[in-house]
This record gives C-alpha cells, structure tokens and sequence, in this order.
C-alpha cells in the first residue's frame, strides 16, 4: 500500500477500528485484563478460557469481537437499528445448505453479490495460530467438498467466498464452483492493532505509541479485501 494511499482517509476502516474496542472493553468488564494480554502476546498458545469470560469461548468471541468486526465490514447485525432488510448482513447458524451438508457454516452473509456465496467459520481468540489453524481447516472442508460445491452450482451461484477466523486472524478463500480451482486470497492478522487499542483503553499494561491513524492505516489492508462493498471485487 501507497504512503498516498495510507494517508487517505477509510470510513470503513475506522468502523472497524472503533468496533474494535468491544472486545478489550468485554475484558475491563470482567476485571480480567492479564487473560486478554495473555491471548494477545506474540507466540502465546493460550486459547480463551471460559471460565474467565462467563460462557463458551467460541459464543463470546463471535458476540465481543468477530460480529462487531463483520458489522464494522459493512455486513449489518440484523438486530441492529440500522438494518432495514435489505443490503448486506450476516445470518447466525444457517441452515440454507443443511439438505446437502451434515454440518453448517457458523455464518452466512448474505446480500453481497447475486453471483457468489459466502460463508465464515468462526474459532474462539487464539485458535487460528500459525501451527494450528481450526477455522482455515474447516473452511477447506466446504471448499474441497464435492456436493457442496455441486448444490451451489445447481443454485446457480458462480463463486464462493469462504472466511475462517478466531476473531484475531482472518483467512479468505476463493473458490470458482464452474472450473473447480480455488486458493487463499490472502490472511490478515489484527492482533497488533487489537493491543494497541487494549493499552490505549488500560485494559492491558503498557504503553502503545500507535495513534488511532496509525491503527485506522493498519486495519485498510484487512478492510480491501474483507469489507462487505469491496468482496466481490476480489473474484474478479
């Protein structure tokens, strides 16, 4: 990315930035900011506990940090005042494909584009690490399933977006449903910015010399490829 293009100003991305901040505030909530600066520390294994945040890792990832992401995105929250039934937005647990897959994504986001599907498998914080990546591993079950690629055909969709993450790293696969090829588009990790905004809020210890500009500019190349207006351009 450009200096120009860094300079330049993305209301996406700071949608995204200040929907960030839930999740670290989730965590001054429940006085248990060494847990989050565990999960956030380069090279740390620790996966969320649940017993510390109240309810199951998994539920309380995709409640405090990946749905306010996707709603920062541009994939509106249907509970949300500003969804109005049409436009993009995301479905909890959809059993749209459930006729010829035994399981079913965690998400279904809906009203992207006519000619793609688009799916997101979700993984509590920290799961989706370098050596072992939960989310990534389901995501290419869908993809490399036969049946389930025959059922978008026949519904006739041309590609499918798959998107696995932990909240912290977010991997996007493409798949074209006509020619069978697939491949990763690209992952984005946005743990960096996530603790610059914990030490900003004095959730975590420490001091951060990162601005909210300087977070907003981190977060542009996980919007070009992730945000609800800009997916469809990466099928092409």
């Amino acid at each position: 990315m450009t200096e120009t293009q860094l300079d330049e100003f993305d209301p996406v991305a700071e949608r995204v930035r200040q929907q960030l901040h839930t999740f670290p505030l989730k965590f001054r909530e429940l006085g248990e900011g060494g847990k989050l600066r565990q999960i956030l520390t380069d090279g740390e294994t620790q996966t969320l506990p649940g017993p510390y945040v109240g309810q199951q890792p998994e539920m309380f990832t995709e409640q405090y940090l990946i749905e306010p992401v996707l709603h920062g995105l541009g994939y509106i929250n249907p509970a949300s005042t500003e969804y109005d039934g049409v436009g993009a937005h995301f479905v909890r647990r959809p059993t749209t494909f459930r006729s010829v897959e035994s399981k079913r994504p965690d998400y279904l986001l809906k009203q992207v584009d006519p000619s793609l599907v688009c799916i997101l498998e979700a993984k509590a914080a920290n799961k989706e690490q370098k050596t072992k990546r939960a989310a990534t591993s389901d995501i290419r079950e869908y993809i490399e399933v036969n049946a389930f690629c025959k059922y978008l055909r026949e519904m006739e969709h041309e590609q499918m977006i798959a998107i696995g993450t932990d909240g912290l790293r977010w991997t996007l696969w493409r798949s074209n449903l006509h020619n069978n090829t697939e491949g990763q588009v690209c992952r984005v990790d946005l743990t960096e910015e996530i603790r610059a905004i914990a030490k900003q809020l004095d959730v975590i210890e420490g001091q951060t010399d990162k601005t909210p500009n300087d977070i907003r500019n981190g977060i542009k190349e996980f919007v070009k490829y992730f945000a609800a207006v800009r997916l469809p351009d990466v099928i092409e």
